[in-house]
């Protein structure tokens, strides 16, 4: 920014909003001084002060009471917004990592096809693949994994061969609590991946497949070495020895 941009309108402007960001994120001020920035961006009501009044989520204070106090207070006012905050929720969670409070606010103040509008974009910017800080990841399937749509099952079920194993586990883990049989071949894919070398994950799908009893003589022959120690294949079910 200029000097002719820092004096114009504008300008003052953005510079104030900085500021107010600026305070609204430090997090080793007094708690009353980033109550007062985050109420000032609130007032200021821009996507860019709402987005920046959202970094508070990003940022643990040096007290953990106040801390999760004020999280819960910035939480609140944005959802009593309504859907005029999605903009900048949205914005939001492109630009920053720590997003969970974030989709709460997503829930309680949009509509179907306003969240899957979000959603989708989220999923399409982390899709499976490596990322250094999965995270973010994690965080985007575990809000996903709690609604109750038809396509989540299949969403889930396209992370189970990601990179990591955290987002592996969590995948296989949702799909087998589901219960939903139409995930059943991409769990045994996953364990008949000889590039599988999670144990737990490989536990967690097998004792899934056997608690749920499904069928799976399709894979016998294959599966006859993969499904452990601690359970068999007895008429096309895996089963407790």
């Amino acid at each position: 920014m200029g000097l002719r941009d820092l004096f114009s309108g504008s300008g003052r402007a953005k510079s104030r909003v900085d500021k107010l960001i600026k305070a609204a994120i430090n997090k080793y001020t007094q708690s009353a001084e980033r109550y007062s920035a985050m109420e000032d961006l609130l007032k200021d009501g821009s996507d860019e002060a709402l987005v920046g009044f959202m970094r508070r989520f990003t940022v643990v204070s040096s007290k953990s009471i106040e801390d999760e106090e004020e999280k819960g207070w910035a939480y609140r006012q944005l959802s009593a917004l309504g859907d005029k905050s999605l903009p900048a929720v949205k914005q939001f969670c492109l630009e920053h990592d720590s997003i969970a409070w974030a989709l709460r606010i997503i829930e309680d103040v949009a509509d179907e096809k306003q969240e899957w509008e979000i959603l989708d974009v989220l999923l399409a910017q982390h899709p499976p693949g490596y990322e250094r800080d999965p995270s973010k990841k994690i965080q985007l399937l575990t809000h996903v994994a709690e609604i109750e749509d038809d396509a989540v099952p299949k969403i889930l079920a396209g992370y189970l061969a990601d990179p990591d194993e955290g987002v592996r586990f969590f995948a296989a883990e949702q799909l087998i609590n589901f219960e939903d049989e139409s995930t059943k071949e991409a769990l045994v894919a996953r364990l008949l991946d000889d590039n599988e070398d999670s144990l737990r994950l490989r536990n967690k799908i097998t004792e899934g497949i056997a608690k749920l009893g499904w069928d799976v003589s399709e894979w016998s022959t294959a599966l006859a070495g993969q499904v452990g120690e601690e359970h068999t294949l007895q008429k096309g079910h895996i089963v407790p020895r």
